[in-house]
């Protein structure tokens, strides 16, 4: 079964609120086996909206809409629908008593009449009654086609698109749909496509492949529909031991901060940190977990330079000869503040998250040290993206860094 969402509002248009509604919804869609071909999302008109009502794909036999069903002048989804499927609003007694319910829990005595207005439904309309909101949600069906309209608050959408869902399911066989995600770590997802393009082009033809990049990561989803979801699986499966020949792929999508947090544990070594670029995130990160204060002792965010001189004792002329953003003063970070908090391993940061006319090497440019109870490793990494996207790869990195070296001195 194929379905589309269309999301109606012009605060989602310009940016204002984010559509959180549509990625939920396809996400339940393709979770009860029915595929999510098309999203969209249109302005609080009615032109705008009869316009994706009455331009459906053929094969669409659901089509949900979140949106346009509150009490204002500007929520006109009712009226279109009544166009479009040549019906009139009547009064509902049920929803009626519903929304006095409601307003009587949350102790307002005055319903407006734009509230009761809610009550007003299409006649040829199933009503799904909302229990925690004024706008019930309507389900029209014609020649096997279902349109149904919900609240555009999320809390309500999913609270009516559950009680929906369990009576479609009763009423029509659907097809299971398995996903199976696999994460590659470390590689472009350029290079990816060239080390895995023979098995790709060899791949069982129902399976949809999918490539879903991000810093540090790249994940492949494959996607199988079908009626068996055991034999979907083992098909899928299959496919996964022939790519374990072209690369390296884990099935999870590995916590590192919880590597690192049972791995410290386990071999009763300490750590602190010495941050600039990252400005505190790692900090922040190993003391997330439970239990991390018998590992970390503390650490120094660097920020400025005269912190490194005055609190980690780095000389002056060090860090004018060197740069702030260089090897040495990276090393000399993490040596001392290993050495201020006494404990076996230390990590420091020094580099360029965000442009400035400072910089003396390109954005991105980071140096990360590694102390630990017998030398201190510095690698120098060029990272892209945003500042959160730079710092967030800092820390995958200085953690990998971690892992190995803590795995060496065990």
């Amino acid at each position: 079964m194929k379905a589309e969402i269309i999301t109606i509002g012009d605060e989602i248009l310009i940016g204002q609120i984010t559509n959180t509604n549509s990625s939920w919804l396809a996400d339940q869609l393709v979770n009860n086996g029915i595929e999510c071909t098309k999203i969209s999302t249109v302005g609080d008109n009615s032109e705008s909206i009869k316009n994706a009502l009455t331009n459906l794909d053929k094969e669409t036999e659901l089509t949900i809409i979140t949106g346009g069903l509150g009490p204002t002048n500007d929520d006109i989804t009712k009226k279109v629908l009544c166009e479009i499927f040549e019906d009139d609003l009547i009064l509902n007694n049920h929803v009626l008593n519903d929304i006095t319910d409601f307003f009587k829990r949350k102790k307002r005595s005055k319903i407006l009449d734009l509230n009761k207005n809610q009550a007003l439904v299409p006649s040829k309309a199933k009503i799904i009654r909302n229990s925690m909101g004024t706008a019930p949600g309507i389900w029209f069906k014609k020649n096997n086609k279902n349109i149904l309209a919900l609240p555009g608050v999320p809390y309500e959408m999913k609270h009516l698109f559950k009680d929906f869902l369990k009576i479609f399911k009763s009423q029509n066989k659907l097809k299971t749909i398995t996903n199976k995600t696999i994460f590659i770590k470390n590689i472009p997802e350029s290079q990816i496509a060239n080390m895995i393009k023979e098995w790709e082009l060899n791949l069982n033809d129902k399976i949809k492949l999918a490539y879903l990049p991000r810093p540090g990561t790249v994940r492949l989803r494959l996607s199988l529909i079908g009626n068996n979801q055991k034999k979907q699986l083992s098909i899928i499966e299959d496919e996964l031991r022939k790519l374990e020949n072209y690369i390296e792929f884990s099935e999870s999508d590995i916590d590192l901060n919880v590597l690192v947090h049972d791995l410290l544990i386990e071999s009763s070594f300490t750590i602190s940190v010495a941050e600039s670029c990252s400005s505190g995130f790692i900090a922040s990160e190993l003391t997330s977990i439970s239990g991390s204060s018998s590992y970390f002792s503390g650490g120094i965010i660097a920020y400025n330079d005269e912190i490194k001189v005055n609190i980690l004792d780095i000389n002056k002329d060090t860090i004018i000869k060197e740069s702030s953003v260089s090897s040495i003063v990276a090393e000399l970070m993490a040596k001392n503040v290993a050495k201020k908090f006494n404990t076996d391993f230390a990590i420091s940061t020094t580099g360029y998250a965000s442009s400035s006319s400072q910089n003396i090497s390109p954005l991105g440019t980071v140096f990360i040290a590694i102390k630990t109870p017998m030398k201190t490793i510095v690698k120098q990494f060029l990272f892209s993206g945003s500042r959160k996207i730079i710092i967030d790869q800092v820390k995958d990195k200085a953690f990998e860094m971690l892992l190995e070296e803590i795995k060496k001195n065990k």
